[in-house]
């Protein structure tokens, strides 16, 4: 079993009468979801706009576990939550689909459970002519919150967010194209044409997952160390203290790939305790999966911060440290028609402003009465800048220090010649000298002509016969009319 049985998986997401319903153009989002959430205990937020289908993530998650793990708390009042206590007792994990329709008083409780306590209350038994004390004990959630709901946006405040992983969906228009294609395309041909995992695949990945979680709640679990840890500090943003938390989901999700790959996690015993050592493989992975959020993430990134910062070109610094004379400035009115033509759909435009200005990452100025926003000259998004080469040789050292009892195998077994299926392609991969970040590596096979922008696209093309109206509703990629004809003339050979 791959990570990147996960990625097909919610490419075959079903309905319960059997129809398709698949997760699109959200498979990063959706591999850290279903990683970090079920196999390591961590709180997990998607905050996004309305009908970008948050809720239909979550849903494919859950959809992973037999119905007797989870529970689901929905539009509850204060005190009915109190009343469905035995059921929240009794499941492993949490699902809330619409945090921001919860009354206060069972945000509150969320939060108690985020600090790893149970929550109480006392209420008077008519029964017994006393008072009792009812007892929730604390629990892992993976909440859903619309983010332009504006009572959900002052409950889901900066005391509950810290204690939460958060995922964003993608809301442009690409991704909205991408759906809609989907779903015309689903429209007319026979429903096995659109299926790509059968359904023993899909109950051999529930089974997988399933097990893994047994390992992880037995009570001789073995304690997770990955010696690659130390090496992975140039890939952390430290321009905002919230890195010193956030830190720890991006480790968690590097666990929660090891707890993906059992069978190659080494074990070895330290004074009477079992630990189990993840790789650079390992490593790897979890960067490639999540990375990308975890910057936005110690960026402070206002939702969908990143996808508004696109609409401005950069900012360059003078040889006196100013900005440039050929800076591009903004009123909001001209930042929403922008975003409009992007396809973004930012219904409340200001708080995404007001968070990028609180960051750093957009300056105001003010002129002729009007206020213009611009990038900032001097706050980049950074970028990996892991030497993979070098963190293999390093982890090497540190493993013949701090486990001589197990290094040889480790190292001959694990540090030679690293490869990893990618999560997301499917294609194999060798993580060589030159790789320089998680998304720099060499691929050993699945290659394809460079004329397809995605795998997907020629794997298509090349087990279907040649139809151009089909072809461009069934690929990922965007292709001009060119294009098409190098596709097609290649397809037929002429």
């Amino acid at each position: 079993m791959e990570i990147y049985d996960i990625t097909r998986y919610l490419h075959n997401v079903r309905k319960k009468d059997g129809s398709a319903n698949p997760i699109i153009g959200e498979d990063e989002l959706g591999v850290t979801a279903t990683l970090s959430y079920l196999l390591e205990d961590n709180n997990f937020v998607i905050k996004a706009y309305s009908g970008t289908g948050k809720t239909v993530i979550m849903e494919a998650v859950f959809g992973l576990l037999p119905k007797e793990y989870y529970h689901t708390i929905e539009h509850l009042s204060e005190t009915a939550v109190w009343y469905d206590a035995d059921n929240i007792n009794r499941a492993r994990f949490i699902a809330i689909p619409e945090a921001q329709k919860l009354p206060e008083g069972v945000m509150e409780v969320i939060k108690t459970w985020g600090d790893g306590r149970a929550a109480f209350r006392k209420k008077t038994d008519v029964t017994i002519d006393g008072v009792v004390e009812q007892r929730l004990a604390p629990k892992y959630v993976f909440m859903c919150v619309a983010v332009e709901n504006s009572k959900g946006s002052s409950y889901f405040d900066a005391e509950l967010e810290r204690r939460c992983m958060i995922g964003h969906t993608n809301p442009t228009s690409k991704q909205t194209d991408d759906v809609v294609r989907y779903k015309l395309l689903d429209s007319a041909v026979p429903k096995s044409f659109m299926t790509t995992m059968t359904d023993d695949e899909i109950d051999g990945l529930r089974q997988h997952i399933v097990d893994a979680i047994g390992r992880r709640d037995d009570e001789d679990a073995i304690l997770i160390r990955n010696p690659c840890a130390p090496f992975i500090s140039e890939a952390i943003p430290t321009a905002f203290p919230v890195a010193r938390s956030k830190v720890i989901y991006l480790l968690k999700v590097i666990n929660s790939v090891g707890r993906f790959y059992p069978d190659e996690i080494m074990k070895v015993e330290k004074d009477g305790v079992t630990y189990g050592l993840l790789t650079p493989k390992h490593t790897w992975l979890g960067l490639r999966i999540y990375l990308n959020s975890f910057i936005n993430e110690c960026l402070h990134m206002p939702s969908h911060g990143t996808d508004l910062l696109k609409l401005f070109p950069d900012t360059r610094i003078d040889k006196f440290g100013l900005a440039g004379s050929d800076i591009v400035k903004m009123t909001s009115r001209e930042i929403r028609t922008a975003a409009k033509r992007a396809g973004l759909p930012f219904t409340k435009l200001d708080p995404v402003l007001q968070g990028l200005l609180m960051t750093g990452f957009l300056e105001e100025k003010e002129e002729d009465g009007k206020k213009y926003y611009y990038k900032s000259p001097l706050l980049r998004t950074p970028e990996s800048k892991i030497k993979w080469s070098e963190l293999i040789q390093e982890t090497k050292g540190f493993v013949r220090e701090h486990y001589p009892e197990v290094a040889e195998e480790y190292i001959e077994r694990y540090c030679t010649d690293v490869k990893a299926i990618c999560p997301f392609s499917g294609d194999e991969v060798l993580i060589t000298a030159d790789a320089s970040d998680a998304g720099s590596i060499e691929v050993v096979a699945g290659e394809f002509p460079e004329f397809f922008k995605f795998k997907e696209d020629w794997e298509w093309t090349d087990k279907n016969e040649w139809d151009e109206i089909t072809f461009l509703l069934n690929v990922k990629g965007d292709y001009g009319k060119e294009e098409v004809k190098t596709i097609k003339s290649w397809k037929l050979g002429t």
